[in-house]
């Protein structure tokens, strides 16, 4: 059995009609994992390294890992960043994407219900929205009053 400190998030990518079955086959092996609504093709496990590698390798789930290019293995999500990037999904108009935008202003939420969650500010005419990235690969954004956020030092 693996450490807690061992446990890690890793990002990957699985079929859009795998999702479902995808989610099942966890439960039943008993490992953490994150498929956000709105990206149902994003798989986040919540595993040690050895475990994630032998789902996938062993054909238990049909994915593939998202890798990190910087280190050139496979991409890790603190937790931190992490359960901001979930908060930020289950905000009602929250949307997970790809597409990648300037970077803005550091900082973190000091009201409502994503309080204490970090990330960026973007501007758009749209309005201001608050960014959470997963390294430089995704991110997640939802619109947020500019008075519910403070800079960060």
């Amino acid at each position: 059995m693996a450490e807690k400190n061992d446990i890690r998030w890793f990002a990957a990518m699985t079929r859009n009609a795998q999702w479902q079955k995808t989610g099942r086959v966890l439960d039943g092996m008993g490992v953490g994992y994150y498929i956000p609504a709105s990206y149902r093709t994003l798989l986040f496990l919540h595993t040690d390294k050895p475990t994630a590698l032998s789902l996938v390798n062993a054909g238990k789930i049909h994915a593939r890992f998202l890798i990190d290019h910087g280190t050139r293995t496979l991409l890790e999500v603190p937790d931190k960043q992490m359960e901001d990037f979930m908060r930020v999904l289950e905000e009602p108009e929250a949307t997970c994407s790809d597409v990648r935008f300037e970077k803005g202003d550091k900082v973190r939420v000091i009201r409502g219900s994503l309080r204490g969650v970090e990330g960026e500010i973007v501007e758009s005419p749209e309005g201001s929205f608050l960014v959470v990235r997963v390294s430089s690969l995704l991110l997640a954004k939802v619109k947020i009053p500019r008075g519910d956020v403070a800079p960060m030092d």
